[in-house]
């Protein structure tokens, strides 16, 4: 199934959860959240064999800037349990790159060859460290589920967790003092996008401030599956979230 498609069935089916109320009275809401992200290196790997002379391996880890969370969401409250489903926007600044290149081969015009600094075909292991230009986001959206652990009181901890797609866009990537850039136009000033699996896991407390608002701080963590973008191959994106939010009944 493409990715068209799957998209197209989580909508489907993110509807089918919001507009599903059993005979019990249940609590339509929106919400709103901000918050700010630590986000954890973006780990990537290439590989090339042709024969054992020509055998190429590359590890990178990119580093992040933080950047802000945005997160809006409808949803209905059964009592203990709430659905919903959320639109999200993260941003972040692209800060360092550190590559790993090993093997045997290595020539200018192999895919290894703009980070390395031996191109004389013969064995190398080389770790180097460069700075990145560009900026990035994360558009998402996710089906979110809710189990407010009843304690008595006001106060309502809660664990949650959901699934959906993400959009992650690189704006302006590129890469600073290459050895060899010839042919790395591919990671200078570069846009690009690519869509992924995505799901979060968390805990908070929700506190009401009066009969249709209530208060709440999250920590979440928020991730994708792998997905390639330019010459990334195998890249995740993953963070720490931070969160607080107001919900209002409708």
């Amino acid at each position: 199934m493409n990715m068209k498609k799957r998209t197209s069935l989580f909508l489907l089916l993110s509807a089918g959860l919001l507009s599903a109320t059993p005979a019990l009275a249940a609590e339509h809401y929106i919400s709103g959240s901000i918050g700010i992200p630590s986000y954890q290196d973006m780990n990537s790997s290439f590989s090339f064999y042709d024969s054992p002379a020509a055998n190429l391996v590359r590890d990178t880890k990119i580093s992040l800037n933080s950047g802000i969370l945005l997160f809006g969401a409808a949803g209905v409250n059964y009592g203990n349990v709430r659905i919903e489903g959320e639109l999200g926007y993260q941003t972040f600044n692209f800060d360092k790159i550190r590559v790993h290149s090993e093997g045997t081969g290595n020539t200018q015009n192999n895919p290894l060859s703009v980070y390395v600094y031996d191109t004389s075909n013969g064995a190398f292991n080389e770790t180097s460290s460069f700075n990145l230009a560009g900026k990035g986001s994360v558009t998402s959206l996710l089906a979110n589920a809710y189990y407010d652990i009843p304690v008595g009181g006001g106060v309502k901890p809660y664990v949650t967790a959901g699934a959906g797609v993400a959009q992650i866009r690189y704006v302006g990537f590129g890469v600073y003092d290459l050895p060899n850039p010839a042919g790395s136009n591919e990671l200078n000033r570069s846009n690009a996008d690519t869509m992924a699996f995505a799901y979060q896991l968390g805990a908070g407390i929700s506190v009401p401030v009066s009969n249709t608002v209530t208060l709440d701080a999250r920590y979440r963590y928020f991730a994708t599956a792998h997905y390639d973008l330019l010459v990334y191959e195998d890249t995740t994106f993953k963070n720490h979230q931070f969160l607080v939010s107001a919900r209002v009944g409708i």
